[in-house]
């Protein structure tokens, strides 16, 4: 886990302390849920980030011949 990993989980934590302070039953309100909205978003980016931004586990690239050329090349 680097270090942008890392500030993204304290930013997650302190989100989920802010949804959870913003909560109260009384007064209808619903800002809540817009930081659980916000909380949300963050969550799913970290999740992509961890999952696939190492170069190692996932590659994106839309063109077949240059996935070819790459195939072929290890191959030999």
């Amino acid at each position: 886990m680097n270090t942008r990993q890392r500030l993204q989980v304290i930013l997650l934590i302190l989100l989920t302390l802010i949804t959870f302070a913003s909560y109260h039953h009384g007064t209808g309100s619903v800002a809540w849920l817009q930081w659980l909205t916000f909380l949300s978003i963050m969550f799913f980016s970290f999740i992509f980030d961890v999952s696939f931004t190492d170069d190692s586990q996932f590659i994106f690239d839309p063109d077949a011949e240059n996935w070819r050329r790459k195939v072929e090349a290890a191959a030999r």
